[in-house]
């Protein structure tokens, strides 16, 4: 796994995953698979582009009731895009944009290896 900030409310995280691209696309997609590694209440989750098993850009935002202390909700796009790795698994890149590094950084460490055991 690796993982940078681009701009301050831009992070690349890029993970080499053992599973097919197959089986990453249905992480990602499939509600009861993402319920299982992202909180389903917190974010509302909006799919701006997709192209099966390649690429997926969606929209997550934060429902009205979740503020921050300044009164800001989450409002950020999230692009992941998958290619097929030479030993059979998936090359996972994922790009977040849209809200404070600092915050990202600790969701973005752990969200992948989540993502891959509810798979």
């Amino acid at each position: 796994m690796t993982s940078q900030t681009k701009s301050d409310d831009v992070i690349v995280s890029e993970y080499d995953l053992e599973e097919r691209p197959q089986k990453v696309w249905r992480a990602l997609t499939e509600p009861d698979l993402v319920a299982q590694w992202l909180v389903p209440d917190d974010v509302d989750c909006r799919v701006l582009e997709a192209e099966p098993e390649r690429f997926l850009r969606c929209s997550w935002r934060s429902r009205d009731d979740e503020r921050d202390g300044f009164g800001q909700g989450l409002d950020t796009v999230v692009t992941f895009e998958l290619s097929p790795t030479d030993a059979g698994g998936t090359h996972l890149r994922i790009v977040h944009a849209g809200f404070a590094t600092v915050a990202l950084q600790a969701a973005n460490d752990n969200g992948a290896m989540l993502m891959m055991r509810a798979a």
